[in-house]
């Protein structure tokens, strides 16, 4: 059974690092072939996202006429100064060709006058109407590919007045359709913001160190909103001539853990630990990757550093969960389509950050950089 799907808009293995105010530039789209039903040889999915529909669902009858399914895809996160969902349709044609059907606008997007897309703050009910805008124009184009390029339809909400997005609040999507059909609803709560336990913040100067084979511990704590996490430091580092004039400050970013999961038991009423544990060799390689010997007459010294915490909701461990059941040689012949959408197939979903900054990299990190072959001609002092 051919069909089209455009990958879209999360990478799974590093879900909060390629969205960008709720939407991403997506990756390029893809022809993939099924070996499952392959007498449904029309059948086009039209996804705005490489998440859902990995496989035919045996319950589509091919001899009906033309069907619509909504496609939506969001991450709404406190952080962003704009949001953006994204809302489509994929539909069931047995007469077009796949390839046709892909390059034709009106086919994957609601007319604007056919939708109204909101957002609602459910403990009050603040609502919010999202304006259709033209991603390419947001700094959002869509990448070239079988699927039409222009234009690239998205649901932007700028918060104003009195709605905003709040930690620990659960929100609605509402797709509200003009032609009286059923509304098309979503909800996520977005995590509370995230405690750091470890390093100590509260000492007179917060630091950490990256020892060899160490394992050096980040650990901090969720409500039960926070699911999956990504750990990412931002180091800064100071170069300077034998005399200690500033030559400039770097700053890397090091993506240091992926797709952490809480605690499964509360350590406190509500709320459950994440730890990651960082080894100073892993913190070595990346520096080594990223930096080459100083010139001479000159050395480095670390400058302080920043812990990023991101945290996703729930729908983002559903769906990876559902992902990695079904991947591989051992996974099932027909795939369960993950969705949290009342009608048709995509996830809205949230995410929280947490930044602790300036923490100082302890002095013993140089000591044991100095003494290992992969970091030892970087020129660090302490």
């Amino acid at each position: 059974m051919p069909f089209l799907l455009d990958t879209g808009l999360v990478d799974i293995e590093c879900w909060t690092n390629v969205v960008q105010g709720s939407v991403s530039k997506s990756p390029k789209s893809n022809i993939q072939q099924s070996n499952v039903q392959v007498y449904m040889k029309k059948l086009l999915f039209l996804l705005p996202f490489g998440l859902l529909l990995s496989a035919c669902s045996n319950n589509f009858d091919v001899t009906a006429p033309w069907k619509e399914i909504p496609i939506v895809y969001g991450i709404l996160s406190p952080q962003d100064s704009a949001h953006y969902i994204r809302v489509e349709k994929a539909f069931l044609d047995p007469e077009v060709s796949a390839l046709t059907i892909a390059q034709i606008p009106d086919s994957l997007y609601y007319p604007e006058s056919a939708i109204t897309v909101w957002l609602i703050r459910t403990s009050d009910q603040v609502a919010l109407q999202l304006q259709r805008v033209n991603g390419a124009l947001e700094g959002y184009p869509r990448d070239p590919g079988v699927f039409a390029g222009q234009p690239n339809w998205l649901y932007k909400a700028i918060p104003t007045g009195g709605f905003s997005l709040q930690a620990g609040k659960t929100y609605r999507l509402e797709i509200r359709r003009n032609d009286g059909r059923p509304t098309i609803t979503a909800e996520t709560t977005l995590p509370a913001d995230f405690t750091v336990v470890r390093p100590i913040l509260s000492d007179p100067v917060p630091k950490i160190a990256f020892a060899g084979q160490v394992s050096s511990l980040v650990k901090w704590r969720t409500d039960v909103n926070g699911y999956y996490f990504n750990l990412t430091f931002r180091v800064r580092i100071n170069e300077r001539n034998l005399n200690g004039t500033l030559v400039g400050t770097q700053e890397f970013v090091w993506e240091a853990a992926k797709n952490l999961e809480r605690g499964e038991t509360p350590v406190t009423p509500g709320l459950y630990d994440v730890s990651a544990f960082v080894t100073g060799n892993s913190f070595y390689q990346f520096l080594a990757k990223n930096l080459q010997r100083p010139a001479s007459g000159r050395y480095r010294e670390f400058g302080t550093c920043d812990i990023i915490i991101d945290g996703g909701g729930k729908e983002i461990k559903e769906y990876l969960e559902t992902a990695s059941a079904n991947g591989g040689l051992t996974g099932a012949e027909t795939f369960p389509n993950y969705t949290n959408i009342s009608e048709g197939y995509g996830i809205f979903t949230a995410k929280n950050q947490t930044i602790a900054q300036n923490i100082r990299i302890d002095g013993v990190t140089v000591d044991s950089m100095n003494m290992s072959s992969i970091a030892d001609t970087l020129g660090f002092v302490k």
